[in-house]
């Protein structure tokens, strides 16, 4: 026999169907295991929840109580992760050094008659961020998989001119178009601006289906036109920005580094714009071979309203004071050359035509492109792009989200 103090807690466990038994003299060590325990789940990316009796943990032991309390902790284990024999001992250990003490594993792991933990379904609207993040990085990564095996490097021009003909449509004053996935729509792709995109088209309805019959099986749901041309413009974008920085290295391998997450500028993109059900207004976009000049004032005049608009008439300095428009030059210069078939030359025509605009930018960008990490012209480019997809979107709320299984863990 062993003469153990008086427990504050008792913990009994069934993981794999094994029971293990915890004693906790100290409210430190149960809160200590608590903690490890939550440490776990966010390690693992689980939503962690806890009980009402879980708050009572600093709560001292009334004189003359014998009986332990107990403390109940649910954690929601996404998809395969679950919480192994070592993952539990571990959180034991942590929460006995913490505290010097107050953790004691009463018994070893035996065979328990239970089965199998059991399973509740958390609804969309009870998810925590951690599952919510989870499963949008799960639907985005899928989503490019399938994008990526229809599109490449080479098609970035033309995936950055199907966002930019959509979102260009937009009008702030009367709200309709914008990027909603319009473009898309045979009255609106038969356009003379947008005929030439039918094939790209096609190909990424192909990775659509993909993605559709994947969210189908999974509950997702399917993507929307919208969302898909804004991640193949970003993963072509990408492909390409990959290739330059690859072909620069001395060595293959490095140009996968400085390519890599650990030196590429992040892209963060936001998901569930809703699809209109009608073409967008026809007559908006300038063509391709315009006037810089009148490119350049329809750009500034996007996603401004005409009350918004500053205006010079008897004050000469209200212009140089006046808000600067979303779309001004930099951001002019970067998307609408980034849409072109050959994006150097017509940032060449931007300066020829427009020096004072657009030749202090474009040298800016060159001096960091000419770097190993491109690291100004991409942090700036996906602002932009950023800005120029939010135009007009409708974002569904918990679109892509599904209802979870979770574990009940019981202590």
């Amino acid at each position: 026999p062993v003469d153990f103090p008086p427990l504050l807690a008792l913990v009994v466990v069934d993981i794999d169907r094994s029971c293990y038994y915890f004693g906790f003299v100290s409210t430190q060590a149960v809160s200590a295991f608590v903690v490890s325990i939550v440490h776990f789940a966010a390690m693992h990316h689980v939503a962690f929840k806890s009980t009402g009796s879980v708050r009572r943990i600093g709560t001292a032991r009334k004189a003359g109580d014998g009986r332990a309390r107990t403390v109940v902790v649910a954690c929601s284990l996404s998809h395969e992760d679950r919480m192994s024999r070592r993952d539990l001992l571990s959180a034991a250990s942590a929460a006995s050094l913490v505290v010097g003490g107050g953790c004691l594993l009463l018994a070893a792991p035996q065979p328990a008659a239970a089965g199998p933990l059991p399973q509740a379904e958390v609804p969309v609207e009870q998810l925590g961020l951690l599952q919510k993040q989870s499963q949008l990085k799960e639907f985005r990564l899928r989503a490019e998989a399938a994008i990526k095996e229809v599109v490449g490097a080479a098609d970035a021009p033309a995936c950055m001119r199907l966002v930019l003909h959509d979102a260009m449509t937009y009008d702030a004053a009367t709200k309709t178009g914008g990027m909603d996935g319009s473009i898309v729509l045979p009255e609106e792709l038969s356009r003379p601006e947008n005929t030439d995109l039918e094939p790209l088209v096609a190909r990424l309805a192909q990775a659509k289906s993909k993605i559709d019959a994947a969210g189908a099986e999974d509950g997702s749901g399917a993507i929307s036109w919208a969302d898909l041309l804004v991640l193949a413009a970003k993963v072509t974008t990408q492909a390409q920005w990959a290739a330059i920085k690859v072909s620069r290295a001395a060595l293959p391998s490095g140009g996968d580094v400085i390519a890599g997450p650990a030196f590429g500028a992040p892209w963060p993109v936001r998901l569930g714009r809703v699809d209109a059900a009608a073409p967008g207004p026809a007559g908006r976009i300038p063509p391709a071979d315009a006037p810089v000049s009148e490119i350049k004032s329809y750009l500034f005049a996007l996603g401004v309203k005409p009350d918004q608009k500053p205006s010079s008439a008897g004050n000469p300095l209200a212009a140089l004071f006046a808000p600067r428009p979303t779309f001004w030059e930099r951001p002019s210069l970067v998307l609408w050359t980034a849409a072109a078939a050959d994006p150097a030359a017509e940032e060449a025509r931007f300066v020829a035509e427009d020096g004072a605009a657009f030749a202090g930018a474009k040298t800016n960008y060159d001096r960091s492109r000419r770097t190993v990490t491109r690291t100004d012209y991409e942090v700036d480019f996906i602002d932009y792009f950023t800005q120029l997809t939010s135009l007009g979107a409708t974002f569904k709320p918990n679109a892509y989200l599904r209802p979870e299984r979770i574990a009940a863990l019981k202590f």
